[in-house]
């Protein structure tokens, strides 16, 4: 009797895993200035998400972070960190690029912000390379939202 719940459970769950059940980001924005604030709420849809949470220790040069980003896919890309990092991607040289995100200030991209993603990732990512000059460990977050369909 307990068999016939279970495989029922594990067929709804392949039957939502075809249906591409999207999965939202949403983000606030808000400006302010002496007594007059405007604030937009953008909601961002796709089928997948890749997130990391990672801790870069002080004065560290080149924290390798395996994280794949195909850049065509990707519907919004958030990155946080306490502590002011740059960040190299797919090689320690910051041959392919690099950017730093200042502490407390995150780098934020959805489709239709009005900028393009090529301009802070011109290439595919394999890797990131995090490097933390300060004194403090930082504590990176990283936010995805992709396009997974073929």
């Amino acid at each position: 009797m307990i068999v016939a719940p279970i495989l029922l459970l594990l067929g709804l769950a392949v039957w939502l895993l075809f249906l591409g059940v999207d999965i939202s980001h949403t983000l606030t924005l808000s400006w302010a200035r002496s007594g007059e604030t405007i604030a937009q709420t953008v909601t961002i849809e796709a089928e997948g998400e890749k997130n990391a949470n990672v801790t870069v220790n002080a004065s560290t040069t080149d924290k390798r972070v395996e994280f794949p980003i195909d850049v065509s896919e990707v519907k919004s890309l958030y990155i946080h960190s306490d502590q002011t990092v740059t960040f190299e991607f797919n090689d320690n040289a910051g041959a392919q690029g690099s950017f730093t995100v200042t502490a407390n200030k995150p780098v934020i991209y959805y489709t239709g912000c009005g900028w393009d993603l090529s301009d802070l990732l011109p290439a595919d990512v394999t890797d990131f390379y995090i490097s933390n000059a300060g004194g403090t460990a930082a504590a990176v977050r990283i936010r995805v939202l992709e396009d997974t369909t073929p």
